[in-house]
């Protein structure tokens, strides 16, 4: 793989003739959310653990999840959570779960629905200042069997009420994707993405429902969820960001060396093949990426 005609020829013929792809820096990502957000780094698989791996050398990932938290502490802290780069290509808000809490059963973070619109599309007007792109995801489905027996139970003993419900995430759902609407950014149905991924055998009101895989717990995300919610994410890039999509190389399918591309992120310095012997000391003096200024709709 190594002879005339192979990678190696290859790659650095590519790079030859296109040294100045490549930045003096790389852009953020921004994910905010809550539990689902921050467990999307501390979980193995988790999704947005990820998509920082997806985006090797291209971006930092920066990752504002606050676990427990509704949309009107996020709001409250909305000047905190920004990224310090100087761009921002893309952004996540996913909120909503704890929002979605029972009124009766958990007051503290429950917000009523109209107020939940409200912050939500607050915080996305905010975020939209300042990122590139964003995409708003909705809370995802309570699986209210595992929520029961794997939440509820081992913190508050047997037969402890629930304090969330599928019917209602649902509705908070409804509104996530109306926020998103009338911002116009991109918007993912999780509620809905993760129940048709496995769906029922049956429609009896009995029948299990084996969409509950996803959640380790009922609420939280599997590596299995983990897994879907980041491929669900990859799709909406390709269809709302096509410039942020990374083309993996060819010959190896990594997405994070000199056969990989990306229309949007050059990488962060250039790809150690385009170092020769005779530029090794002067390939970096010159500075002359500088690709992370394109903005996505140049």
């Amino acid at each position: 793989p190594f002879g005339a005609g192979g990678r190696v020829a290859r790659t650095r013929a590519a790079m030859a003739a296109d040294l100045g792809e490549w930045g003096e820096t790389r852009p953020a990502m921004l994910l905010v959310g809550d539990s689902i957000t921050q467990e999307g780094f501390t979980t193995i698989g988790g999704w947005a653990a990820r998509l920082a791996g997806h985006y090797s050398r291209r971006v930092d990932v920066i990752n504002r999840g606050f676990g427990g938290y509704n949309t009107r502490w996020v709001l409250e802290a909305m000047d905190t959570l920004f990224a310090p780069h100087e761009r921002t290509v893309f952004a996540t808000v996913w909120l909503g779960a704890n929002d979605a809490a029972d009124p009766t059963k958990n007051e503290r973070q429950h917000v009523p629905l109209e107020e939940y619109k409200q912050n939500l599309a607050k915080i996305v007007a905010r975020v939209s200042q300042r990122s590139e792109a964003v995409v708003v995801i909705s809370p995802p489905p309570i699986h209210e069997k595992s929520y029961r027996t794997l939440f509820i139970e081992p913190r508050a003993g047997v037969g402890a009420p629930l304090d969330r419900f599928l019917a209602t995430s649902g509705r908070y759902a409804a509104a996530a994707r109306e926020v998103a609407e009338a911002a116009g950014v991109a918007f993912i149905d999780m509620w809905g993405k993760v129940q048709a991924a496995h769906p029922p055998a049956s429609t009896a009101p009995e029948a299990e429902l084996p969409w509950g895989r996803f959640l380790h717990d009922g609420l939280h995300f599997s590596q299995e969820g983990n897994k879907l919610a980041f491929e669900l994410i990859l799709e909406t890039i390709a269809e709302k960001f096509p410039k942020l999509v990374v083309k993996p190389d060819p010959a190896t399918d990594k997405k994070d060396n000199s056969g990989a591309s990306c229309a949007g992120l050059p990488p962060h310095l250039p790809w150690h093949d385009a170092f020769t012997v005779e530029n090794q000391r002067s390939l970096l003096a010159g500075r002359k990426g500088g690709g992370t200024k394109r903005k996505l709709d140049d």
